[in-house]
């Protein structure tokens, strides 16, 4: 028998729209974004980029589009032209980044609207104030 508190709150698959929430998450991203485009004018002599979202993009059913957004602190490394993915830890010898308040958000994205999981979703509240919310399952 296992202890009760290890049991997640809310079930596997507890969603959470937030309509327009979006557009929160846009307004707190471009807030950010000076930081972050100064941060990388000093790395980038070092041969480092930091992007602060990740975007994947899946076709379902042949022909609707998912739009998935992590939001963290991701490290490229430049090589000639190319970008090569180095991960979500900073390399040592690089400057702190600015602070990103999305660090650890993920989101579905649909239109305006996104898609959280619960669990998610309430550590990042405080972002979608007084947005329409409905619990999916």
């Amino acid at each position: 028998m296992g202890n009760d508190l290890e049991k997640p709150n809310e079930p596997h698959g507890c969603k959470i729209i937030v309509y327009d929430g979006y557009l929160d998450i846009i307004s707190l991203l471009n807030d950010i974004k000076e930081n972050i485009y100064k941060y990388n004018a000093e790395i980038s002599q070092k041969g480092y980029y930091l992007k602060p979202v990740h975007k994947v993009y899946k076709i379902k059913n042949g022909k609707n589009k998912v739009i998935y957004e992590y939001y963290g602190r991701y490290w490229w490394k430049k090589l000639g032209k190319k970008m090569i993915y180095s991960g979500t830890t900073k390399p040592k010898w690089l400057p702190s980044p600015p602070d990103n308040p999305l660090d650890g958000l993920s989101v579905i994205k649909d239109g305006k609207n996104v898609i959280i999981d619960c669990f998610i979703y309430d550590k990042f509240k405080w972002i979608f104030k007084d947005r329409k919310t409905e619990r999916t399952w």
